[in-house]
């Protein structure tokens, strides 16, 4: 009797121990699996962050790249477009040389006067000197109004005009005009041109035809 209760004791107490066995196995493989699926995580995270950095930098190289083309662009229409006011209305320039004979140096400047019987309208005449790399005579200083007395006797186109769309007498270099400096003559709605003779400035319409002055 004795030995049957020793045996059952030993039989239940090896069970128990079987038991807790397989709870602690079971218990391991939870945190395995919990700490697995942690690390997963992490590294999708890292993996994201990582994209969105490689992302980010990318954009920052493209925008720092088209804000250079961008300032070169600007720069480079700056210079063109300040090198060509000089060319073309730069008061301050010195010449010691005009391009040809046909020009006449005076001051400092350079004068191209069309013959007499050389007519043409106002808009021709600006075209023709902008085909000279020059511009109709804008009058600014005593340089031009002494050329004018020494050089001119009959009528010439200058590059005096109301703009299209404009009210305002206005030379070519977008300075105004005193229209109190105009002779008298009788106005009509079709005078929005201007030619000079050696000390006289007239309105005209611009669809007459004149010899004219360019200038450099």
């Amino acid at each position: 009797m004795a030995g049957e209760i020793v045996y059952a004791d030993i039989k239940h107490t090896s069970s128990e121990h079987s038991s807790s066995l397989q709870r602690s196995d079971s218990q391991h493989h939870g945190i395995f699996l919990k700490v697995g699926c942690a690390m997963i995580i992490i590294l999708l995270v890292i993996v994201t962050v990582l994209s969105m950095l490689v992302i980010q930098f990318k954009s920052a190289r493209q925008t720092e790249v088209d804000n250079e083309s961008k300032k070169k662009y600007c720069t480079e229409q700056s210079k063109s477009e300040a090198s060509s006011s000089i060319v073309s209305f730069d008061s301050s320039t010195v010449r010691t040389s005009c391009p040809t004979k046909d020009w006449r140096p005076h001051g400092g400047k350079c004068y191209w006067v069309a013959e007499n019987e050389n007519k043409k309208s106002w808009n021709e005449s600006k075209n023709d000197c902008v085909m000279k790399n020059s511009h109709l005579m804008v009058i600014r200083d005593f340089t031009d109004t002494t050329f004018l007395w020494q050089n001119v006797h009959d009528s010439f186109w200058i590059g005096l005009r109301i703009p299209p769309g404009g009210e305002l007498w206005t030379w070519l270099d977008n300075s105004t005009f005193d229209p109190k400096l105009f002779s008298n003559e009788r106005e009509t709605r079709s005078m929005k041109c201007a030619w000079v003779s050696s000390n006289k400035i007239i309105k005209a319409s611009c669809e007459k035809n004149y010899p004219w002055i360019c200038q450099l």
